[in-house]
């Protein structure tokens, strides 16, 4: 006890390993208080070790940062401070100053504190969020950290409140004048002043090492994503420096040889299609409308699946496939020139990193004729609507194949897969291009609208925006289904069975997203089949809202069959059309109203799904916003069949113009609600099992 010198550098007390006796004031010099995240400097009449526990080891190293001298007391509980102050009249407004001035120096820390560790946390997340598109960039196959899901966020402490912080900063910005007229009146002033910068300080150190054992935690927790991510970071700056320094990364020379080579074609469809490829490129108009640039486009075109076929077929049994024969099946990579070195190496570690979706519904063309080829799904519908079974049956009847040919080109693979290749793959593609009439299958530069990384489709973007459309229109897959079980008193029941649509990403960077078929055959409950192009070029959610819009007109249809536009059988579509047809009588609707309609049914050619799905459009991306877009009875319509989820009506049950809408869906839904939970009551008292339909048709009805 007593005065202690210290020279610079020298530690007074180390935290973890001395323990707590004393109490220091600072007479001379400056020091250091820090720990593993943060440090505060004291100055002359500083409190040294007050919020430390005595008795218990160091929490905060103590250094001398200069010449230095302390005064040591002892210190065996916390109401020896008051004493220390009592002992040293002459300086208590000293102290008093200082402890003000301390104690808003660890206000700053704290907040410096808590916003570096919520920095780390945004920065975990942020960098998860990119992790899968930078994983593209460098050519890895992003990893599973389930562990980041759980992460939360820090939180500030219950025991620090803003006015705390605002009170001491304040008493330390009027500290001149607070000298003079309130820390020299007497004794009992300063050592409440410092038994309340040492009750804040205190509640401060305690939050602070709550936050330090928080980053502590998120450190370990986020380590094996860190490290992934600081590999992934390196390897893009080597790729981004090779750039800069006019260096090639990926190395593809002559792909068209190596695909050709790889297919087998003959020798003159292999120099026919190098030719048009090569005066493909020499052209710089070759998307413009002469005779001759459209005639070459479509030579390409025929040339182009006269290629993949076979290509197709072998790689079926071919597990080490050349990377340019991927990046051909994937983007109708052909040519590196054609697609620009830049390019190239994009698609290179594209192609390289590309993981098929866990979930099998988001499928490259690729995958999806795999699936035709191994008798997994049904070959789609042609351009005559008729499905693979239909158009043999056509060919029978036309006596160009008898039954036993039928029977076997049912089951037969390869036959198969040239019927989806000619259907959808060739038309498809043409249609999700966009401009139809400069098609052309390759990939070109010139039609690289957007960045590719920002253009590119994954299974995981397209989940998201799945996601994203279901939290305004959560039912919008689901189809009504039948259960009936006579045995336990159900007679039957009707339930949403939610099925999620097949989305095929088209190799080429188009515009449009499209619904080819709304089922497949006859059967209700299978998967639609959507295609979209992998590297869209323009607002993806929009293409999106619109895709599901059709898909919900086109479901209508089929379920409603020749009712479709039947008014006394209401539906989607039937409401809709009798709206659109009949709207210059309809008295709800203003002349503003009409004459908006009498314009979007020009603009839309008098084409009412077209007029239905910008309506959709505005329903999903502005209404479910609060921003009004449609007129009374298009929103009526929109909302008695494509209703918002709960949460989204709980969030506007206060709109004026949704107020009526809800109350009428609650109270509509309440009903279809009592009979099913009637039936599981009574399951329930006689002992039988739940059948899981009824179960699920009342969680549908609750969202």
């Amino acid at each position: 006890m007593g005065i202690i010198k210290l020279e610079k550098g020298k530690i007074l007390h180390k935290a973890g390993s001395d323990i707590v006796e004393t109490v220091e004031i600072l007479v001379k010099g400056s020091i250091k208080i820090s720990n593993q995240y943060t440090s505060i400097t004291l100055g002359v009449g500083g409190f040294i070790g007050i919020t430390e526990v005595p008795g218990k080891p160091y929490i905060y190293t103590i250094e001398a940062l200069e010449e230095t001298t302390v005064y040591s007391y002892p210190f065996n509980s916390y109401d020896d401070i008051p004493k220390v102050v009592k002992s040293n009249p002459k300086i208590a407004p000293i102290l008093a100053a200082q402890i003000i001035e301390c104690t808003a120096k660890c206000c700053d820390a704290y907040d410096k504190e808590f916003d570096d560790a919520l920095s780390e946390y945004e920065q975990i997340l942020s960098d998860y969020d990119d992790y899968p598109s930078l994983c593209i960039k460098v050519g890895e196959a992003p990893q599973k950290f389930p562990e980041i899901g759980e992460i939360i966020s820090p939180e500030r402490s219950k025991n620090l409140s803003e006015w705390n912080f605002a009170f001491i900063r304040s008493m330390k910005e009027n500290e001149a004048s607070l000298k003079k007229s309130l820390y020299c009146l007497n004794m009992d002033i300063c050592v409440g002043l410092v038994m309340t910068g040492f009750s804040l300080m205190y509640n401060i150190s305690e939050a602070s090492q709550l936050l330090a054992e928080y980053r502590k935690a998120l450190k370990k927790k986020a380590s094996n994503f860190c490290a992934t991510m600081r590999v992934i970071k390196t390897k893009l700056g080597d790729i981004e420096r090779s750039e800069e320094n006019g260096e090639s990364v990926v190395t593809i020379v002559n792909a068209l040889s190596t695909i050709l080579l790889y297919s087998g074609v003959s020798s003159e469809l292999s120099i026919k299609f190098e030719e048009q490829i090569a005066e493909f490129k020499r052209n710089d108009n070759r998307y413009d409308s002469s005779d001759e640039a459209r005639a070459l486009r479509r030579s390409i075109g025929t040339s182009f699946y006269d290629v993949f076929t076979p290509a197709f077929i072998k790689s079926i049994t071919d597990d080490n496939i050349p990377m340019e024969v991927k990046m051909f099946f994937m983007f109708g990579f052909v040519d590196e020139e054609l697609a620009g070195e830049k390019n190239t190496a994009i698609l290179y570690n594209m192609a390289k990193a590309y993981t098929p979706d866990p979930e099998g519904k988001v499928v490259t063309l690729y995958e999806w004729l795999l699936k035709i080829y191994n008798l997994e799904v049904e070959p789609s519908r042609n351009e005559f609507d008729q499905d693979y079974p239909t158009y043999l049956r056509e060919q029978r009847m036309s006596g160009s194949i008898n039954d036993e040919k039928m029977a076997e080109l049912m089951t037969d693979p390869i036959n198969r897969l040239n019927f989806e290749i000619h259907n959808l793959f060739a038309l498809g593609n043409r249609m999700t291009f966009g401009r139809i009439s400069s098609f052309v299958p390759v990939f070109d530069s010139q039609n690289v609208l957007r960045p590719l990384d920002m253009a590119y489709l994954t299974a995981a973007k397209i989940h998201d925006y799945y996601a994203k459309i279901k939290a305004v229109d959560f039912g919008v897959f689901c189809r009504q289904a039948l259960f009936s079980n006579p045995e336990i008193g159900i007679p039957q029941l009707h339930y949403a069975d939610d099925i999620d649509p097949y989305m095929i990403l088209m190799p080429n960077a188009g515009s449009r997203a499209s619904l080819w078929q709304e089922i497949e055959g006859k059967n209700r409950r299978t998967p639609a089949r959507m295609i979209v192009s992998i590297f869209n070029t323009e607002n993806t959610e929009e293409c999106m809202i619109k895709l599901f819009g059709e898909f919900r007109w086109e479901m209508c249809k089929t379920e409603q069959g020749v009712h479709w536009n039947d008014v006394t059988d209401p539906s989607l579509t039937s409401m809709y059309c009798d709206y659109l047809q009949f709207y210059k009588k309809n008295p709800a609707l203003s002349s503003d109203n009409k004459e908006k309609l009498r314009t979007d049914l020009k603009k839309f050619s008098n084409n009412y799904k077209n007029v239905f799905i910008a309506d959709y459009l505005a329903y999903i991306k502005f209404e479910a916003a609060s921003s009004p877009r449609l007129n009374k009875v298009a929103r009526e319509i929109l909302f008695t069949f494509c209703p918002f989820a709960k949460e989204l009506r709980e969030k506007i049950g206060d709109n004026p113009q949704y107020t009526e809408l809800i109350n009428h869906y609650n109270s509509r839904i309440g009903n279809q609600g009592k009979p099913i939970v009637n039936m599981i009551h009574k399951l329930q008292k006689e002992e039988i099992p739940i059948p899981e339909e009824l179960t699920r048709q009342l969680e549908h009805l609750k969202k």
